[in-house]
């Protein structure tokens, strides 16, 4: 900027400072001047207003009447905000598939929001941790990565988590790497094998692919051929006819699902699955099932004090009793005077070796006949 701007800048900030100074003489905050105020710095790329209390008013004061959109994130950003780090996560969690979110957690990173975002990540509110865990995961800096590998490594112990955090790892090279270390060092859990696998075969790196290959095989199916990866799961053409009869009897998915009037209600409702869920959500949703266990489906285990286990999907919780609903459909009371312990487990009650009824085709066929169920 040559002399003649920066005059001309700096007469315009002291013209916005008096403005400022009339409004509060008059005791009165004027949204429209403090619009004004931020539109004028923004034009004059006049973004550094720490050393300015009455700038950074109007400015905060302007960003609390675009609260939840871009613009304030925008302003967050452009003006670093650092006292905005609290809305700015509230935005991420609450709406973390979506641009608005993403930007909004990559922003609260930036301004030094790491701890509060790990407060979410590291908390007894599954939904929030996972918002958390997919919002970073598409941010995939170095900074959002680092977050996702330390709550990895610290272990959660609900599996829902745990897979969560591994499949967003996995979203980029160096993650894919990470991983790829784990697994050498037979570190990498049980739980999230299929998770990570998909990942590692699928792989940009030849590499990584060649060297995943070698040491973790997709689950085999019913004619005893190793699962491809779900990307090429979805390539594959699939006939919704066999694969309505599939679902009612080999593929034994009636036992627990119901469509229409068919079928047990022990898991969610498939009615409308296919105005849902996406090819990928559905494969995912049966050959990793404990990956995305939607609310109200949680898997409970209840600890008797003589030592019993009964585990399932927790029906009722009332002072009295607590009722679990086996993957059979069967439901089993509990005396609260009973229970010795109760634990949200993060696994799917539905089995996690379904494939192993099914040929690749049958299973394709399958998702073929899930995609025809929509809402009419």
């Amino acid at each position: 900027m040559d002399r003649c701007s920066t005059f001309v800048s700096r007469l315009i900030v002291t013209a916005l400072l008096f403005s400022i100074d009339a409004a509060s003489n008059l005791q009165a905050q004027d949204p429209a001047r403090d619009k004004l105020v931020v539109e004028t710095l923004i034009r004059l790329k006049r973004f550094d207003v720490s050393d300015s209390e009455k700038l950074r008013g109007a400015v905060t004061r302007h960003m609390r009447t675009v609260k939840g959109t871009e613009k304030y994130n925008e302003y967050a950003e452009a003006f670093e905000i650092s006292s905005a780090i609290p809305e700015l996560v509230r935005l991420g969690i609450e709406r973390s598939d979506e641009t608005i979110g993403v930007n909004a957690i990559r922003i609260a990173m930036k301004l030094g929001g790491q701890d509060r975002i790990a407060e979410y990540l590291a908390g007894d509110d599954t939904s929030k941790s996972l918002a958390a865990i997919f919002a970073l995961g598409q941010i995939g800096n170095k900074e959002s990565l680092d977050l996702l590998k330390a709550c990895y490594s610290s272990s959660p112990r609900n599996q829902q988590v745990l897979i969560a955090l591994a499949k967003a790892i996995a979203k980029n090279i160096t993650g894919q790497r990470f991983l790829l270390e784990q697994l050498m060092a037979d570190k990498l859990p049980m739980s999230v094998r299929f998770a990570v696998g998909n990942a590692l075969h699928s792989s940009a790196d030849p590499e990584i692919q060649k060297t995943a290959k070698g040491l973790i095989k997709l689950p085999a199916t019913a004619d005893s051929r190793p699962l491809p990866p779900i990307t090429g799961l979805i390539k594959m053409d699939g006939d919704p006819k066999n694969g309505g009869l599939l679902f009612a009897k080999k593929g034994t998915c009636a036992k627990c699902h119901k469509v229409g009037e068919l079928g047990k209600d022990v898991g969610p409702g498939l009615s409308e699955i296919g105005s849902k869920l996406s090819s990928e959500a559905m494969f995912t949703a049966i050959l990793d099932p404990s990956a995305g266990v939607s609310h109200n489906y949680e898997t409970f285990s209840v600890i008797t004090i003589d030592g019993n286990i009964y585990t399932g999907l927790k029906i009722s919780d009332t002072m009295a009793s607590i009722t679990i609903r086996n993957a059979e459909g069967i439901d089993r009371t509990i005396l609260q005077d009973d229970v010795d312990e109760v634990l949200k487990t993060g696994v799917s009650i539905m089995p996690a070796d379904l494939q192993r009824l099914l040929t690749i085709q049958e299973l394709v066929d399958v998702v073929a006949y899930l995609k025809t169920l929509k809402k009419k």
